[in-house]
């Protein structure tokens, strides 16, 4: 060192100055300099300080700080060893409770090391208080060592008890050990440079020790693992480990590393994931917001959704301000040393060089403040993301809360599809909000700091810049403004497309029947093309655009900045002020670029609030609406009571639904409600439940409701869970109530028996199999009042014979409940206690059957047309005997002696369900103890809350019916999918911007490097020469890059992306459109949505914006090595190391995110799934009174993705923080490297080493970037994996085959014959049709019957070919169908099919979506189908507007629709599966009419029936079983077959007598 100095020619008294600024603090001048530590006189006192050097700070003779300077430093950290120390104790005592841990060795070694280290300070301080003699009192570093002393004991204390009360070391503690061995390590270079080992070698060795002890004191209570108490074994396995770590943990979030480990050696599964924090659990936040939002409610006259979220999670929110603070004041202080360090490297050009240890500390602050600044700003960050988790999941509970709330107003004007939107996109836009939310503030903070630091460089030439950005502000709001507008339209067009895709979806079965498929595409492709890519396109330009604003404003702040500052001063513009100023404007470009993204967001986020707000508030059901009392005991009591009632769907119309309506029910009686179609039924049921809105009159309840809607609501869950229903199960009366609702026969054909799953919307089971799970449900709830909507309708005939006998009936298992029916099926008439008759929304007439019959009035009426005089009473209950010995077969296990005596006592009289307390005269027939569990359990106890549906079942032996678990791609993204992307996006495309991307960074860094040149050659001339020259290439080159940002950007939006989403959405709607049926049999709805929703909004929106920035970053971070490298070459050594650790780090990374990204979007599919099946099952959920289990589950769904989500976004921060030290230490190498270079006398130029530093102080961000940019491609690109891996579905057979297209006027004759035919819905499951053979002639009427299950509409459904041939085939007019396209088939076939499926839009597009048709044709099949003064009566006629799933029109008007519909086509095969259902008798008998018309004279119909009365007039009968055809005749002549199917059927359904009658007749 010594020859460096001296070769400077320094004066004498700079020398000692020089020498002593080692980096060490060692050297060998041997007079003795300054005094030392332990020197005190009074002479020299300073108050307070006995030491000659004073206070300082700086030692005038050596380069090295006064000794009571530094001790300030020392006394600083003992007392916040004592203030915060006691905090900590007293939080200690007070919120930790102590538990038994034994005190082991690890701890007692940290006690006796700490008992030995304030032995060694006592040591120190009676050194002092010797040298100081008798001035010791009045000399602060005596007490500086007394309060160190104090301190210690402090921290003894908290060692004491943490160690029974805290799984880690205390924060406090290990903050004070760090920065004490800080300050002492200075202190220590210090008492070096004073020589003090020569002149009081005792008190030296004593600090040595001590110092040394601190530091094995530090290691052991940081590093050494805690013993765990006893009890800590206990708790779950599945707390959150950050929980318990360590404050310097929790600051690089080193708790992330073994996940991080386990995902880098294994694939992530669900098991692998930690339980959530108690405070971020859905219930936690759910339940804050919830509080707060009722106060906001209760309080304000318009209540503020922002309020409600800041009063529930703004606590921690506001502590990340906090550390936003840091951050951004750090951020700022790199420049101002940057400026130090070039006037550090200029001044060894001058005669004064400053002493080394000076830029090495320049060097060393640079590193601390880089590493500061990066646990602030992750430290921010995560709370923000935190708190964003917090809000999604809080809005999330509330607004699935909310969903079982909404009454028919609330619902009306938001479709599943908007109130599933609320959840999925805007909860979501206020969980992105959270990360910007605090830039509002930040932004202008970090621009004020900004101005203020280029002030001090280049005085009031900064004003130009202010200037360029004041213009510049309006510019990008207006932007904004614009984008915002699109992105709104561009919202509109996402929801019409999802709800149209989800309607394609639902009903893709019609669909295909109807041969529709055409016609929806065209409806699919205008929407996406012309609607919303348009619109992407726009925004596309617009983000050009404002890219070339933000990109361009930095820059033309620092050119105007430095062309006024040339203009105005004397003074040259040097090196030290244009790269302390360049690296300011860096910092600039982050807050301008962010505001308008904040204000965006701030938009986007006030849009969505304000949508929330208005469904949070939307009208909820009458609390009012119905009293509940507790149930009756007594049989004949009064259970259900409407008074005076008027009720109406809307309570802002004053059109009611039913008026005047008094009504009453009794416990034990079975009553009626008939009527027309639309005459009512349904509502006055949903009245007694409280879902219409009621406005006048009293409606009491007693006791609790069991409700089976009109089209059953099945959950996607096995048979046996849509049963119990969330009750105890109780095997015994599970399998009463499976045998009386006949599901047996059913159980036995299902895959896995009542363990097969059903799918979404119950979608594998039949109509029939359906209806009577509904009911199995309500009868196995045992609630008091029954509400049963037309469950006989979807039945079999002999099927509902059944079920009254052993449900309804006065033996049934309800016989002692409350039953109310809605029903159009006479056989049940006359078995219930109370008929009433609703006509226009009164009631018209009410009484006994008998009473009914008598008056001859309108429902006898409705018995006669049902064909059905007074006669049938004499078949179906005037003969005791018969009906007896047949409900004893119905229930035919009737083997052991209890069941045995159950049935005696059933056929005493006595309720099946009889009631606990016996009513007053029924005490006498209480003889025998009851016994089974029919009578003890009057009510179904509801089970606990275990976990989510599907838990239940056995995971070992998987069943064959399970939905497939969502196929998850494992392991990296295919390099194919890469490859395919890169295809549709168009590859010169894909070129072109690559180069452009390039040339836009070699513009911005040959900016800096001309800068340089010019700062240099100012420096050189001491003036400004050649300004202009200077400024025109400098603003050329920064315009040119600008320039070139745009033209990339535009290329990328507009031929790239938008392009490749256009073919990838169309490849992936032609493959659903053509997918066999048996695929949507298997895969829920609400994962094809998700793959058109989310998945396609990826490749739409995101993937470009996450390419183009990874893309950037690569170049300039390639850019920026290259340059530091230039300009200290020892840097390139540090390169390989450095990538090396990059690398690992970021491989380490990139398994585990992905993994957890995938687990966080598959985990996301079941909350949706499970939200949109309950907003179908409103009613029943509210009806059984389980919206508490329901919320429980969706609670549960929703922390099972927030089990992925939270430590994706943690394993973010671990990253990040590591990547940053990378940054730091390049930091670190480029100063120190230059300072090393400079001290060893190698000649740098300043301008390069500025140069090197203000980019290498961008490499940070850049490297952070593309690690960051790398996983959001990997995870947006599974987007496109998703959506190939669905356009590549199998699909069904051609829809036209040129060569075999069958002749126009096919099939003329109308023949279908069967040759062998069997099939089955997919590969794996049994056949469902065997070996069928018929022949049917032209224009012959055929009736399809058999029992439920038995294949009829299977057969239905192979003459469409939605089932393919397993072997066999069918010919029409000998034609074979299977050798001609699915299109020619399917069109020239009529059908009105079981399920009548509704689009949302108008009349006209329902019966005509290819718009084929002209008016005077639609009009004239709408009279024929009964609907023309409907329609005619709705607003707008044929335009009139239709609701999502046709939900405005009565359920058997839709049925008439389909009617339509099947008169529209032009075939001579018409197919009628159950078509009339849901039809009362009398339109029902007009339909047959119709079909028995002139109309359809020249048809072949081919008619699945479940009322045999519909096909006695048939020609032929086809009877089915267990899909084999085993009788085939004309009807009469089957019915007298003794001991035949469908003699057999005829019985059952109580028509034995007419049909012979008839015969006889004829």
């Amino acid at each position: 060192m010594a020859s460096a100095g001296s070769g400077f020619g320094l004066q004498p008294a700079q020398k000692p100055l020089f020498e002593t600024g080692s980096f060490t603090g060692f050297h060998r001048l041997a007079s003795p300099l300054g005094s030392h530590y332990l020197s005190a006189s009074r002479v020299h006192a300073q108050p307070l300080c006995a030491n000659e050097e004073g206070w300082g700070p700086l030692s005038p003779i050596r380069y090295d700080f006064t000794p009571c300077f530094i001790d300030v430093w020392v006394a600083l950290i003992a007392a916040f060893g004592i203030f915060a120390g006691s905090a900590a104790l007293w939080w200690l005592r007070t919120k930790k409770t102590s538990t038994p841990v034994a005190k082991d060795w690890h701890f007692w070694t940290k006690q006796v090391l700490l008992g030995l280290i304030i032995a060694d300070y006592v040591v120190q301080l009676v050194f002092q208080i010797i040298s100081y003699r008798d001035i010791w009192y009045a000399d602060f570093r005596v007490y500086v060592t007394a309060a160190t002393i104090i301190s210690l004991l402090v921290v003894f204390a908290i060692q004491w008890l943490e160690h029974s009360r805290l799984r880690n070391a205390n924060g406090v503690v290990l903050f004070y050990w760090l920065l004490l061995l800080i300050v002492l390590s200075v202190k220590l270079r210090s008492l070096i440079s004073q020589q003090l080992y020569d002149k009081h070698l005792p008190y030296f060795v004593a600090y040595c020790v001590g110092f040394g002890l601190s530091v094995v004191e530090f290691l052991l209570e940081w590093l050494w693992p805690k013993k765990q108490s006893a009890y800590e074994a206990l708790i779950d396995d599945e707390e959150c480990p950050v929980e318990y770590a360590t404050v310097f943990s929790r600051l690089t979030f080193s708790w992330m590393t073994p996940l991080m480990k386990r995902g880098y050696s294994t694939f992530l599964t669900e098991d692998d994931l930690w339980g959530l924090a108690k405070t971020d659990t859905t219930k936690a936040t759910g339940d804050a917001f919830e509080k707060h939002w009722q106060h906001e409610l209760e309080h304000r006259e318009r209540p503020s959704l922002w309020r409600a979220l800041f009063g529930a999670y703004g606590g921690p929110y506001m502590l990340a301000a906090v550390f936003k603070i840091g951050n951004d004041v750090s951020q700022f202080m790199q420049p101002q040393l940057l400026r130090f360090l070039i006037s550090f490297i200029d001044s060894y050009t001058g005669p004064a060089p400053q002493p080394v240890v000076q830029g090495a500390a320049i060097a060393l602050g640079m590193f601390a403040l880089a590493v500061f600044q990066t646990i602030m700003i992750h430290q921010y960050f995560q709370l923000a993301f935190v708190t964003g988790m917090r809000i999604k999941s809080g809005l999330t509970s509330s607004i699935y809360k909310k969903a079982l709330k909404l009454s028919n107003e609330g619902r009306s004007s938001k479709t599943t599809g908007d109130i599933v939107n609320y959840m999925a996109v805007d909860a979501q836009r206020l969980q992105d909000l959270t990360q910007f939310a605090q830039q509002m503030w930040s932004a202008p903070f970090q621009i004020v700091i900004c101005m203020v630091s280029l002030y001090n460089l280049v005085g009031w030439s900064m004003l130009a810049g202010i200037g360029v950005m004041i213009i510049m502000i309006p510019v990008n709001g207006m932007i904004a403004r614009i984008m915002k507008n699109l992105q709104k339209a561009q919202m509109k067009n996402k929801d019409a497309r999802s709800r149209l895709i989800a309607e394609i979806v639902n009903n893709m079965k019609s669909i295909k029947l109807y041969a529709w498929g055409s016609a929806f595409m065209n409806k699919l492709n205008y929407i996406r093309n012309d609607q919303e890519l348009k619109n992407l396109r726009k925004i596309g330009a617009g983000q050009a655009f404002a890219n070339f604003t933000w990109s361009s404003t930095p820059f033309l702040v620092s050119c105007s900045t430095f062309a006024v500052f040339v203009l105005t001063n004397d003074r040259p513009l040097s090196t030290d002020i244009v790269f302390p100023a360049l690296a300011l404007f860096n910092l600039l470009t982050f807050p301008l670029a962010v505001l308008p993204m904040v204000i965006t967001s701030i938009i986007e986020a006030t849009v969505a609030v304000g949508r929330i707000t208005s469904y949070l508030t939307a009208e909820e059901i009458q609390p009012e609406a119905i009293t509940v009392k507790p149930p009756v005991e007594i049989i004949g009591e009064e259970s259900v009571s409407v008074r005076d009632g008027t009720f109406s769907w809307n309570r802002h119309e004053d059109k009611t639904v039913l008026k005047d309506i008094s009504y009453s029910a009794r416990k034990g009686e079975l009553s009626c409600i008939v009527g027309r179609v639309g005459a009512g039924k349904s509502s006055l049921l949903q009245s007694i439940l409280g879902d219409l809105w009621k406005v006048q009159g009293r409606v009491t309840v007693h006791g609790t409701v069991a409700y089976v809607s009109q089209s059953p609501w099945i959950m996607n869950a096995t048979v046996r869970e849509n049963i119990v229903f969330g009750y105890r199960f109780d095997q015994a009366f599970y399998d009463k109530t499976v045998k009386a609702c006949a599901l047996l026969d059913d159980f036995a054909q299902l895959p896995d028996g009542d363990e097969t799953v059903v799918g979404e919307r119950g979608i594998s089971l039949s109509g029939g199999q359906k209806a009577r799970v509904a009911l199995a449900r309500a009868v196995y709830a045992r609630a008091d009042v029954y509400l049963l909507d037309d469950v006989l309708s979807a039945v079999d005939s002999h099927v509902g014979r059944h079920i009254i006998d052993n449900v309804l009936g006065p033996r049934g298992l309800l016989a002692t409940k409350t039953r109310i029916l809605a029903t159009n099926s006479i056989p049940v008439l006359v078995e219930s206690d109370y008929i009433c008759m609703l006509k226009d929304g009164e009631i018209v007439e009410r009484g006994t059957y008998r009473e009914l019959m008598a008056a001859k009035g309108a429902v006898a009426e409705l018995c006669k047309t049902a064909g059905k005089g007074d006669s049938s009473q004499s078949s179906a209950a005037a003969s005791p005997t018969e009906s007896d010995s047949e409900s004893s077969t119905a229930i035919d296990a009737a083997s052991n002696g209890q069941d045995r005596e159950e049935m005696e006592e059933a056929q005493e009289g006595l309720g099946a369900l009889q009631s606990i307390k016996p009513g007053p005269g029924s005490s006498s027939v209480q003889r025998k103890p009851r016994t089974g569990s029919m009578a003890t359990l009057r009510r179904a106890s509801a089970a606990s809350f275990r976990g989510p549906r599907g838990r239940l079942h056995d995971e070992e032996n998987p069943s064959r019916t399970r939905q497939a678990k969502e196929h998850t791609e494992q392991g990296k993204v295919k390099w194919s999918v890469y490859g395919e992307y890169a295809k549709a996006n168009n590859l010169v495309a894909v070129a072109v911007y690559l180069v452009t991307l390039i040339a836009a960074q070699t513009a911005g860094i040959a900016g800096s490097f001309w800068l340089k040149n010019w700062a240099e050659r100012n420096t050189e001339a001491g003036t400004n020469p050649d300004v202009g020259k200077y400024i025109g290439i400098y603003f050329a080159f920064g315009i040119g890059a600008a320039a070139l940002t745009v033209v990339q950007t535009l290329i990328l939006w507009i031929f790239c992306s938008i392009e490749a989403s256009r073919k990838l959405h169309e490849r992936m709607a032609i493959a659903i459109f053509r997918a066999p049926m048996s695929f949507f049999d298997v895969t829920p709805a609400g994962r094809i949505l998700n793959r058109f929703s989310s998945d396609i909004y990826r490749v739409d929106e995101v993937l470009a914006r996450t390419f183009n920035m990874l893309f950037t970053n690569l170049a300039r971070s390639g850019f920026i090595l290259v340059v530091v490298s230039l300009t200290v070459p020892p840097f390139t050594a540090l390169i390989i190391p450095l990538g090396a650790m990059y690398i690992w780090i970021q491989r380490y990374y990139l398994r585990t995110s992905r993994e957890l990204k995938r687990l966080d979007s598959v985990s996301r599919s079941p909350i949706y799934a499970h939200f949109q099946e309950s907003l179908g099952g409103i009613s029943t959920i509210r009806a059984y009174r389980q919206q508490e289990r329901f919320e429980l589950e969706n609670e549960w769904r929703v922390d099972g993705n927030l089990r992925a989500y939270f430590p994706s976004i943690s394993a973010n921060r671990w990253l990040a923080v590591r990547l940053e030290f990378i940054g730091a230490v390049v930091i670190l190498a480029a100063a120190g490297l230059s300072v090393v270079a400079i001290a060893n006398g190698t000649q740098l130029s300043s301008g390069m080493v500025g140069l090197a530093m203000s980019y290498g102080l961008q490499i940070t961000t850049s490297l952070n970037w593309i690690v960051r940019q790398t996983v959001e491609v990997e995870t947006n690109i599974v987007s496109v994996e998703r959506v190939l891996e669905y356009a590549s579905l199998p699909s069904e057979a051609p829809e036209i085959i040129p060569r075999s297209r069958p002749p126009v006027s096919w099939p003329s004759r109308g023949e279908v014959t069967f040759n062998n035919y069997s099939a089955r819905y997919r590969q794996g499951l049994d056949l469902v049709l065997k070996n069928i053979n018929l022949d049917i002639k032209s224009h012959e009427k055929i009736g399809v019957v058999g029992r439920t299950g038995a294949g009829k509409s299977s057969l239905t459904l192979a003459l469409f070919r939605i089932i393919e041939p397993d072997s066999g085939n069918i010919s029409l007019d000998a034609i074979n169908t299977s050798t001609i396209g699915l299109l020619d088939l399917r069109r020239r076939l009529a059908i009105i099919p079981q399920d009548a499926a509704l689009f949302e839009g108008t009349i006209r597009d329902n019966l005509d979506p290819g718009h084929v048709h002209d008016d005077t044709e639609l009009w004239s099949v709408l009279e024929h189908a009964r609907l023309k003064d409907h329609v005619a009566s709705m607003e707008g006629g044929l335009e009139a507007k239709i609701h999502e799933g046709g939900s405005n029109l009565s359920q058997g008007q839709r049925q008439l629709v389909s009617l339509a519909r099947a008169m529209l086509t032009p075939s001579n095969i018409l197919v009628l599966d159950e078509a009339t259902a849901a039809v009362d008798v009398q339109t029902d008998a007009m339909l047959q009419a119709t079909l028995r018309g002139p109309l359809f004279a020249h048809r072949t119909i081919i008619t699945v029936a479940h009322r045999i009365n519909t096909i006695m007039d048939c020609d032929r009968v086809v009877v089915l079983d267990k899909g084999e055809v085993v009788e085939f005749g004309p009807p009469a002549e089957l019915a007298k077959k003794k001991g035949g199917y469908f003699e057999g059927l005829v019985r059952e359904a109580g028509l034995a007598d007419e049909v012979l009658g008839e015969e006889s007749g004829r």
